[in-house]
């Protein structure tokens, strides 16, 4: 029971790292308005992409967290998903959700 509750959190905790990204991404970006549907489902992806392997991560610390999301972003940029800046947004934005998720994980 305990597991399940925490698996929803995480969950949960995950989506809402996800909008927060989306957020401060749509806050900086030149492109606005253009672009904001566009990038929030290319970050909802990322992180639906990554969730299930963070999941299965039993311990980890801040530093293999954040090389995760580093290989996780040049994983899921193979094809040019993202752009320099909006990529250095994201793994910012990723990096800074480690203090909400480490107490999850």
């Amino acid at each position: 029971m305990i597991k399940k509750k925490s698996s929803k959190f995480l969950s949960g905790a995950l989506i809402g790292a996800t909008l927060a990204v989306a957020v401060g991404i749509f806050a900086n970006s030149k492109k606005g308005k253009e672009l904001k549907k566009e990038v929030k489902d290319k970050m909802a992806e990322f992180y639906a992409t990554i969730t299930p392997k963070l999941k299965k991560m039993k311990e980890v610390g801040e530093k293999e967290y954040k090389a995760f999301i580093n290989k996780a972003l040049a994983d899921y940029n193979k094809d040019g998903k993202f752009d320099k800046e909006d990529l250095k947004k994201l793994a910012k934005e990723a990096h800074a959700s480690w203090k909400h998720l480490k107490k999850n994980l």
